[in-house]
């Protein structure tokens, strides 16, 4: 808990000032609460004593200039907070998280769940923020609050302030001891909301498959069986924890009974206080055990939100596997000699989502080698190829190239130097990308297509995009929407065809004026029309810089410089495509089972 609290107080340092002045104005309020009760018991004194009407009239007034205080104060917190608190505080959380993100590496990214990672960032994020305004605005007052009016108890009646101290205590031992007890449970609680919001994203994202297939009830039964097991665990948990919440308050009634007996007797048999400050005592006593009645609400949303924030901080505690060095390498521009020296590779077991605590969980086992001593070399302005079966390691080597991953063994070297020691930033810059599944957003086909610039995109001219346009075959279709390149083409661009979002991801990767290109599957899924113009694109975008090209069809690699036949994590053989028919085994079964396959 103390690594917890130290984590939190780190992550609100840039806020210390402003938390700093909204302590001293809470602090001021809790003060001022205090001299309102002190006032009516003497108020009340006087009436008794039959005082002069005008000492009345004073003490009233008094008590006005008190409330009239209150309101400035609580004025200038609420501005305090408006100002340098509530909204950037969101907003200073939510650039943390997304600078975390941004710091993971390629593959652990497609390590780890999607839909877990925002339910994570999400829930963290909220339960964070909302942690902080509980502890200043709840927490805080609340704890100066039973500091004062113990103290002021006290003061007045050693007694009477023990009595009061000593219910406090009481219930506040309870309190904590039943948040260790819960810990665990509610720590279930919380990786079930985050499993179902994983439930649900995958749904979402994948409805047109469940309509296409019927599987409407089916989907909606899955989702609502899961949040009946989260309702049924977490009705059973918290009715439990609201009976030990109801026993635990008989400490409040047995507390506040005593102080008014021990105060009356004080008051009738003793003589020692007038009636006046009877009132003040149960005023402050009020004070108190009502907020000790707070306690209960706020504990409970301190506890979900603890939950929250610490799987939070296990997110944020993960290293990204791939980081750029010190003093790396920044090139102005590749030359594009690429190098695999016996490399190996072995995908890292999925990341997932581990409290510290969770030394007992078993591990997976490890990957095989997906990569073994793989050694090649393309020089510059090659367009090659790597072909063969499935999980022979050809996206591999992509993922090796666009350094998703850092190899296990061996060198991925570029121009010379070894991968690692370049700026990734740059590299990156410099090279463009195609996969198989281009992701696009729900914008406009201009910010599509020149998202890869890093805010140079207002200097691209449509000139410019007409001649991206007809390197990537993009002028084949974009002119027949509504709005050009300036027409919203939906998420996931879903109002494009699959080859025409594989025209805009080339297009995206041309318009950057890559030194290398890296075409990955670009021509799997696509039917023969389309497939030949991605082709025609491919051939277009090669020009003049090295390619590479992994393909499962060979029509799309036939015409390359160099084909790498691979198999089983291993480079068997190279060379082009008439050498390859003639003497590889591996090769001319890939072509035969094609031409079968037509």
């Amino acid at each position: 808990m103390k690594d917890f609290i130290l984590r939190v107080i780190q992550i609100y340092k840039p806020f210390k000032k402003a938390v700093f002045i909204l302590f001293f104005l809470v602090a001021v309020s809790q003060l001022l609460s205090l001299a309102s009760p002190y006032i009516y018991g003497k108020i009340i004194d006087a009436i008794i004593s039959g005082s002069l009407f005008e000492k009345i009239v004073m003490l009233s007034l008094m008590a006005f200039a008190v409330y009239l205080m209150q309101v400035v104060v609580g004025y200038y917190r609420e501005k305090v907070e408006i100002a340098n608190f509530d909204y950037d505080v969101r907003r200073h959380v939510s650039k943390k998280s997304m600078e975390k993100m941004m710091s993971f590496s390629l593959g652990q990214h497609r390590n780890e769940n999607s839909g877990v990672k925002k339910s994570v960032i999400d829930k963290g994020e909220h339960s964070l923020a909302t942690l902080a305004y509980r502890t200043l605005y709840e927490i805080a007052p609340l704890f100066l609050q039973l500091v004062f009016t113990i103290t002021a108890l006290m003061y007045l009646s050693i007694p009477l302030g023990l009595i009061v101290f000593t219910g406090a205590s009481i219930f506040v031992a309870l309190s904590i001891r039943t948040s260790i007890k819960s810990r665990d449970i509610l720590k279930s609680l919380e990786d079930m909301h985050h499993d179902n919001n994983k439930l649900r994203s995958e749904m979402i994202r994948n409805i047109t498959l469940v309509q296409a297939n019927s599987q409407e009830k089916k989907a909606v039964k899955e989702c609502d069986d899961y949040i009946k097991k989260i309702a049924d665990f977490g009705k059973k948990f918290w009715t439990k924890y609201m009976f030990f919440a109801s026993s635990r308050n008989l400490v409040i009634g047995i507390t506040r009974f005593a102080v008014i007996i021990v105060g009356a007797y004080y008051v009738v048999y003793q003589k020692a206080f007038t009636p006046g400050y009877l009132v003040i005592f149960l005023s402050w006593s009020s004070m108190v055990l009502g907020g000790l009645y707070r306690i209960g609400p706020i504990y409970r949303q301190c506890l979900e939100l603890y939950t929250a924030v610490k799987k939070y901080f296990v997110m944020m505690d993960i290293e990204p596997e791939v980081k750029t060095i010190p003093n790396s390498v920044i090139p102005d521009n590749f030359r594009g000699r690429i190098e695999f020296k016996d490399v190996s590779f072995r995908y890292p077991v999925r990341s997932y989502l581990e409290d510290d605590d969770e030394e007992d969980v078993p591990k997976p086992k490890d990957n095989c080698d997906a990569l073994s001593g793989v050694s090649f070399v393309i020089e510059p302005g090659q367009r090659v190829a790597f072909v063969g079966p499935s999980g022979a390691g050809k996206t591999t080597v992509a993922q090796l190239l666009m350094r998703a991953y850092d190899p296990s063994g061996g060198q991925v070297i570029i121009d010379n130097d070894d991968l690692r020691i370049l700026n990734l930033k740059r590299y990156r810059e410099l090279i463009g990308l195609v996969e198989q599944d281009v992701t696009l957003f729900d914008n406009t086909l201009r910010y599509n297509i020149t998202f890869s610039l890093n805010g140079r995109s207002k200097n691209v001219t449509d000139d410019e995009l007409d001649q991206i346009s007809k390197l990537s075959c993009v002028d084949k279709f974009y002119h027949r929407l509504e709005k050009g390149f300036d027409t919203i083409i939906g998420e996931k661009g879903i109002r494009l065809s699959g080859g025409e979002r594989q025209r805009v991801g080339i297009a995206r990767a041309l318009i950057k004026h890559p030194d290398m290109m890296i075409f990955d599957e670009a021509t799997s899924s696509l039917d023969a029309e389309n497939e030949s113009l991605i082709r025609q694109s491919i051939e277009k975008a090669s020009e003049g810089r090295t390619t590479v090209i992994i393909a499962h069809r060979l029509s799309t690699v036939k015409d390359a410089n160099k084909i790498f036949v691979m198999d089983d994590g291993r480079i068997v053989d190279e060379g082009k495509h008439g050498e390859l028919m003639e003497s590889c085994e591996v090769y001319k079964n890939l072509v035969y089972n094609q031409i079968n396959g037509l």
